[in-house]
């Protein structure tokens, strides 16, 4: 038996350790739905393997390929899966979430998260403020600023696209640390005293260009989420306006509401 015939058998005896309930209340293709979930969580179905087809798993079950087309839909949409038309359907990296509340550098989120961060510095350079970046960071026009352009990969995969602009007034001398090993705002706070206060952040949904995505590994056209953010000071003085583009198959983010009192 090949290893992938044995991986398929190994599959197969952890679905169906139990046989479904077909007179409970829990209809079969949540209980499919459940059962893979619990299958790629535990890695009998490796990250960007594919699933096996519906035909085969409709055998196994023992259910008509619609019974299981909804329990693969159902995956889909959850994000667990992803679809590759014409090539099957495989099992989606695990999205990242996010919570919105927190003024944390990328290092630190992923981090916090059990996963290793490191960077790829794309370019840096001092050049004279363009008028947006003039008006986020409320410099004039034309100031010196340090740009820092670099991509973000996390456990070895790219997440994030990142071009940071700060007042090179306040952190002269930035470029002359190695960004691809060390945090920005670990080295504003311990080289430079900045005391990092607030941030004002905006998010849009957008579609990576062809130059962005070749940095994902990604087609052309696929989904993103824009940051926009301003980072300020305790004094009030805007330290920072980054552009972040994160891939929209890895992240999700997620926000605390409350009533009002």
């Amino acid at each position: 038996m090949g290893r992938a015939e044995a991986e398929r058998e190994a599959l197969k005896r952890f679905l169906l350790q139990e046989p479904l309930d077909r007179d409970g209340p829990v209809p079969l293709h949540e209980q499919i739905r459940e059962r893979l979930v619990r299958a790629i969580q535990a890695a009998h179905i490796p990250v960007h393997r594919r699933l096996p087809s519906e035909r085969l798993l409709a055998e196994w079950f023992g259910v008509n390929r619609l019974t299981v087309r909804q329990a693969v839909q159902e995956l889909i949409r959850q994000g667990y899966l992803y679809a590759r038309p014409g090539k099957g359907t495989f099992v989606a990296q695990v999205r990242v979430h996010q919570p919105l509340q927190w003024l944390t550098s990328f290092t630190e989120d992923m981090a916090a998260r059990g996963m290793k961060a490191s960077s790829r510095v794309l370019g840096q350079r001092v050049l004279p403020a363009p008028p947006e970046v003039a008006q986020r960071l409320g410099i004039e026009v034309g100031a010196e600023v340090v740009q820092l352009e670099r991509l973000r990969p996390a456990d070895g995969g790219p997440m994030a696209l990142e071009t940071a602009y700060l007042p090179h007034a306040r952190c002269p001398g930035l470029l002359s640390f190695d960004f691809s090993r060390l945090s920005l705002y670990e080295v504003l706070r311990k080289h430079y005293g900045l005391r990092l206060d607030r941030a004002e952040q905006v998010i849009q949904a957008v579609v990576l260009s062809a130059r962005e995505a070749r940095w994902f590994g990604l087609p052309a056209g696929s989904p993103a989420f824009l940051f926009e953010r301003v980072t300020f000071l305790e004094s009030g003085e805007a330290i920072e306006f980054v552009r972040s583009l994160y891939r929209g198959d890895r992240y999700a983010f997620q926000v605390h509401l409350f009533t009002p009192k």
